[in-house]
């Protein structure tokens, strides 16, 4: 699996996530004062559990000192955290394992010391799955632990832990990773690999993941598999194995229909329906593109983060478009492409339907002024 063969192991490795490595830095360089309690919050494959085992390399790496705050992943220890043979380092699923008895023997290896490291560091995933006696039981250890004891919680839904837990552990909230960061990985894995994938295509792939690398390391693992080891990944592949039209092929639908060309429009909607593509997620691509065009003509600064969710090219073409169309014109078009993807939903007796009324409407009324 490429995710595991690529999974960081250094925080220098660990990926669009710099603010709060350098605080866990901050903290490795005085441990005579470090927290003992952590929340890891964020969407899935955001490198919460790798910095957790990261963190807890760290901690008990005997080299720490010459690799500022890096762990060295050549001593004992670094090795055994790394071959998952380091019995200081106890990670737990809370999806299967839930009840108060797990925390319980929690509890009870809590009070041995450490057998190889200098820390017990305690890793629970999906910990918001914990039931409520679960919580009740860590509460105490978290309040009191051994100066040997490090909790960390990792979780999706931080919504859904208790705030008697949440007071008393350092929450660290990991955003949705940069589109531009994802491809960056995903070139340097291909590289390595030796595939030959174009930017564009990986652009497609980084899209489609929504921030989570994990999610795009392994839909560049099923691309591969799925073609000839001599062949390139192309953008044209890529759409066709995800079944979802580009966004240049968008931005020149939006074109057309801004210069209200209906002939031409309804052309490409016709050559997206019989080229099977699935017409819901069409236009959802459709609203997320007039979404940005709507915030950046209201908010100039938006570019700012255009420019890290899509190529250069392509947020060039947004604010060209942009300049083109008017607001009321943009609220318009939202509110008819809302109202085309809820009328596909209904299965229509055409499916394409939905989306001709709603280009006729936008093209043949009079455009406000």
């Amino acid at each position: 699996m490429l995710y595991r063969k690529y999974r960081p192991k250094t925080f220098k490795e660990i990926v669009g996530q710099d603010i709060i490595v350098r605080i866990l830095k901050n903290f490795l360089k005085n441990k005579n004062k470090i927290p003992q309690g952590y929340l890891f919050a964020g969407q899935r494959g955001t490198g919460k559990t790798s910095t957790a085992r990261i963190f807890a390399k760290a901690l008990n790496c005997l080299n720490f000192d010459l690799n500022d705050c890096e762990p060295c992943n050549q001593c004992i220890n670094c090795e055994a955290i790394n071959n998952g043979q380091f019995l200081d380092l106890i990670e737990l699923d809370a999806a299967s394992n839930r009840g108060i008895d797990e925390i319980r023997n929690i509890k009870e290896h809590i009070g041995f010391r450490p057998i190889q490291g200098k820390y017990k560091v305690f890793i629970i995933d999906e910990a918001h799955m914990l039931t409520e006696p679960a919580f009740n039981a860590l509460l105490k250890t978290l309040e009191e632990p051994p100066k040997h004891a490090i909790f960390i919680l990792a979780t999706t839904e931080p919504e859904k832990i208790p705030p008697t837990i949440l007071s008393r552990v350092q929450r660290f909230d990991f955003r949705r990773i940069p589109i531009k960061d994802i491809v960056r990985k995903l070139k340097e894995i291909s590289e390595n690999e030796g595939i030959e994938v174009t930017e564009r295509a990986l652009y497609l792939i980084a899209e489609e993941a929504e921030g989570a690398l994990r999610d795009a390391e392994t839909l560049l693992e099923k691309i591969i598999l799925s073609l000839n080891p001599h062949k390139t990944i192309t953008e044209e592949y890529v759409e066709e194995f995800l079944g979802k039209v580009s966004t240049r092929e968008i931005l020149d639908f939006l074109e057309k229909l801004i210069e209200r060309n209906f002939e031409e429009s309804i052309k490409k909607i016709h050559k997206v329906y019989e080229e099977g593509y699935d017409l819901v997620v069409y236009v959802r691509s459709i609203l997320k593109i007039l979404r940005d065009i709507l915030v950046i003509k209201t908010l100039p600064i938006w570019e700012k983060q255009l420019i890290k969710d899509y190529e250069e090219e392509i947020v060039q073409k947004i604010i060209e478009i942009s300049k083109k169309i008017n607001i009321d014109s943009v609220k318009k078009l939202i509110k008819l492409f809302s109202e085309a993807e809820l009328n596909i939903k209904r299965d229509p007796p055409i499916l394409t339907l939905p989306l001709e009324l709603a280009a006729a409407e936008y093209i043949f009324e009079k455009e406000t002024k």
